[in-house]
């Protein structure tokens, strides 16, 4: 198995090193190379990059409070035009999301994916923060960084959620 799948861990604690542009880019492709229903591809990413704007998410999402030490946040949309259909967009958003949060424990980094869409409010507060258009349902946004520490790997395998037939 992958080792990223299970080294994958919510980091709520980074420090002052920064994500360059290159690692960014590499999330990014990561991404977009999820797949989605009829191959729609309809996720639009918003990537901040300076203080501002990462502390800022902070006022539309209360669960966001480690984006105050993160290094850069990726904002991910769905563009609800493209999509086959809403319900699809969120289950292809997620998918994007999964790969780009893989991609970070290839390249070392530390991620938070907080939440934001189907809570009307928070999506709709930071839609028109970052001027993402009306259609673009803001889906999710990822806290990104390098690592205060690292915790323990834990193998989630729970039998008893299985069931075989």
């Amino acid at each position: 198995m992958l080792k990223e799948i299970f080294d994958r861990r919510s980091v709520r604690q980074f420090t002052q090193e920064a994500v360059t542009r290159e690692q960014l880019t590499e999330l990014l492709r990561a991404a977009m190379n999820a797949p989605t229903a009829v191959n729609k591809q309809e996720w639009r990413f918003t990537v901040l990059t300076t203080r501002e704007q990462i502390d800022q998410i902070c006022q539309y999402q209360p669960y966001t409070k480690m984006m105050l030490q993160a290094q850069a946040a990726i904002i991910v949309s769905a563009d609800l035009d493209a999509a086959q259909a809403e319900g699809f967009a969120y289950l292809d958003c997620g998918a994007a999301i999964e790969n780009l949060l893989l991609e970070a424990v290839h390249q070392g980094l530390g991620t938070c994916w907080c939440g934001l869409a189907p809570m009307e409010e928070p999506a709709k507060a930071i839609q028109n923060a970052y001027n993402i258009p009306e259609r673009h349902l803001p889906m999710g946004v990822i806290a990104i960084g390098h690592p205060a520490s690292v915790t323990p790997r834990v193998d989630q395998y729970d039998e008893g959620k299985v069931t075989w037939l």
